[in-house]
């Protein structure tokens, strides 16, 4: 780890190298254990759920959480890497963060990311556009 941090203790095992950057502190998560690593930010420290990015990369695509301690003003930034261009998936954390829900929806429609145990995944930006664009924002559309 960059820099120890006590609202990262009990994730040994769970999250990857730490590098932490003006009160950020990012790291990668592998897929099963996101869901560990969402429930102990967001209930077991109080961490708020204020955004998600997506993002494609050379390594694939990329779902970036940012989890925000309040009272230290404080990021936390687990990072899911999904190598499948074809059919990216990941665990949702919707069922843990429930203001997870319309920003995966969100990630889903734009870049083609299936969020597995998401509790409605239907389309949300073009649920009555007759012919939705297919992931419109991937830059490398075919698999």
């Amino acid at each position: 780890m960059a820099e120890k941090d006590p609202i990262l203790e009990g994730l040994e095992g769970k999250i990857g190298r730490t590098a932490a950057k003006n009160g950020r502190f990012f790291f990668e998560v592998a897929d099963e254990n996101i869901r560990d690593v969402a429930r102990h930010l967001f209930i077991a420290k109080s961490c708020r759920l204020s955004t998600a990015t997506a993002t494609e990369t050379r390594r694939g695509l990329e779902v970036l959480y940012h989890f925000s301690h309040d009272a230290t003003g404080r990021y936390y930034c687990p990072r899911v890497v999904m190598t499948d261009r074809g059919h990216p998936k990941m665990r949702s954390i919707a069922p843990i963060v429930k203001g997870a829900e319309w920003i995966e929806r969100e990630m889903a429609e734009l870049f083609g990311i299936t969020f597995e145990g998401h509790p409605r995944p239907e389309r949300l930006l073009t649920r009555d556009h007759p012919k939705p664009p297919d992931r419109p924002l991937r830059l490398r559309r075919t698999p």
